[in-house]
């Protein structure tokens, strides 16, 4: 499953798009040059499912452009770092973290109640001292 990161090693993030089913964000698509990241919410167990699919074979109906987005928007042109991907303590695979432009952790899309969230994780200030 972490193979499917690899295919996005440095490409710059084109676009992001959302879906919405009864008003709960299942599936959400990373686009990038060569193939798009294809994100979704397993609504019978809660986990998260992702791989990568074409851009020429995606089907564009009814999908939102969250590219502008506050959340989306600083991270667009930025190459692919690093993904991750969280288990919880039922064994469940519900997220993934991103990284782009370095190494570093920057976004978490978990599921929760068959809906996916989406969160920037914040560094820790430096205190000075």
């Amino acid at each position: 499953m972490l193979l499917e990161f690899h295919g996005l090693n440095g490409y710059p993030l084109r676009a992001v798009w959302r879906y919405y089913t009864e008003q709960c964000l299942d599936k959400i698509v990373l686009e990038f040059d060569q193939a798009s990241l294809l994100v979704e919410a397993k609504p019978e167990d809660d986990t998260l499912i992702f791989h990568l699919i074409s851009n020429n074979d995606r089907n564009r109906y009814g999908w939102i452009d969250a590219s502008h987005s506050e959340l989306w928007s600083g991270f667009i042109g930025e190459p692919f770092g690093w993904g991750w991907i969280t288990i919880n303590q039922q064994d469940a695979l519900d997220g993934i973290l991103l990284s782009f432009g370095g190494i570093t952790p920057q976004l978490m899309l978990n599921v929760m109640a068959s809906s996916i969230y989406e969160s920037i994780i914040q560094q820790p200030s430096e205190k000075s001292g």
